[in-house]
């Protein structure tokens, strides 16, 4: 079993605001930006079981503290206290809920046309908004630190955000990831002199992870799970993807369905033909490429029967959060009566996945610590 401290500094100065909070927590969450949304932390502060309840209330203020979560003494969870959805104060209780760090950047808009991009790494322009964020005043986030990096791509025509429909800075990003496949983290940790820390990765698939042959990360059930769900959802995937968006002086583009957002090797193995279309309402496109991406890109998230499995581990079990980087490999080992054992008694289930987001829930009167890890990068 894991345990599990709570902390909170203030967002802006980074100052320690209480060192412990005795919270009961339900279940926090860290998801891939780009893949999915913040994650969120629900849980409560018995108040009637205080001696004194306002030195820790203050420390709880929502919008401008920050909550951290330490597993066995090493930060694996930051978020901002939004909401104290209090419906009675006879229960003596304090509900709280908190979202990732990355939600600070929804109520930051871009008020100001941000060009001269061309040139730039995918990588240095969504670093350059989420700066863009944090440089007003009373906009600063004390810890966060970007790590360098690339991505490969350099978008040609170089990409502008203007400020006209004051867009957010979050929804801004989001969208350039859906665009070109990026994804993005904010990862609680420790800099190298012990000193509280949010990393901002960036990257695509191949580089925010580790491969397998660096995690040596293993799912096995029965084994180190205690259960597993691997959904199939072939009626939301697709073999042919269009993809349409508007340019400037209002004309239309449209993906070249013929080269483009295609799955040719599924139709060619005798699937019938499963066609979408995507409507791209981001930065206004200006050239072929630009749209061909965009449907390439959706097509990778619905080719074939498009699965985002489930591993649950128990408390006790490896890996432990802490262990794990967002965008990991993993080797999920399953036998089951829905994989059944295959020849000789191989497994039914092997495959390599990535981790793309986990919900901890830590041991509590009422439940007993277990963890979700989320799995993508699969299509069956």
């Amino acid at each position: 079993m894991s345990t599990y401290r709570y902390m909170t500094t203030d967002v802006i100065t980074g100052a320690v605001r209480a060192d412990t909070i005795p919270l009961h927590v339900d279940s926090f969450s860290h998801n891939l930006g780009g893949v999915g949304q913040p994650g969120r932390l629900s849980g409560s502060l018995d108040l009637g079981a205080l001696p004194s309840q306002s030195n820790l209330l203050a420390a709880l203020e929502p919008r401008r503290t920050l909550l951290w979560v330490l597993q066995d003494n090493w930060p694996v969870w930051v978020g901002v206290i939004w909401d104290w959805p209090v419906t009675s104060v006879r229960s003596n209780q304090l509900p709280i809920l908190a979202d990732e760090v990355g939600s600070l950047f929804l109520r930051r808009q871009i008020r100001e046309d941000q060009l001269g991009f061309t040139g730039f790494d995918l990588h240095d322009i969504i670093q350059i908004l989420f700066l863009y964020g944090t440089s007003k005043t009373n906009a600063s986030i004390a810890q966060l630190v970007y790590q360098s990096g690339s991505t490969g791509i350099v978008p040609s025509p170089a990409p502008t955000f203007p400020a006209a429909n004051v867009p957010t800075v979050l929804d801004t990003v989001n969208q350039v990831c859906a665009q070109y496949g990026v994804e993005y983290a904010f990862d609680a940790g420790f800099t190298p002199t012990s000193a509280l820390r949010i990393l901002l990765r960036i990257g695509i698939a191949a580089t925010m992870g580790r491969p397998y042959s660096a995690t040596n990360l293993e799912l096995i059930y029965p084994g180190n799970l205690i259960d597993y769900a691997w959904p199939r959802t072939g009626s939301t995937g697709a073999n042919s993807v269009l993809a349409t968006a508007s340019g400037g002086g209002g004309a239309a583009w449209l993906s070249n369905t013929a080269t483009h957002g295609l799955d040719s090797a599924d139709l060619a193995a005798g699937y019938p033909l499963l066609e979408a279309s995507v409507s791209y309402s981001g930065n206004p496109i200006t050239a072929q490429s630009q749209i061909d991406a965009v449907a390439d890109a959706r097509l990778a998230q619905v080719a074939k029967s498009p699965t985002i499995g489930k591993a649950v581990l128990a408390g006790g079990q490896t890996p432990t959060v802490q262990q794990i980087q967002l965008g990991d490999h993993a080797t999920l080992v399953a036998t089951s009566p829905l994989h059944p054992a295959g020849p000789g008694g191989t497994p039914g289930l092997i495959v390599d996945s990535r981790i793309i987001g986990w919900t901890v829930h830590p041991a509590s009167e009422q439940q007993t610590e277990y963890t979700e890890l989320f799995l993508g990068g699969v299509s069956t």
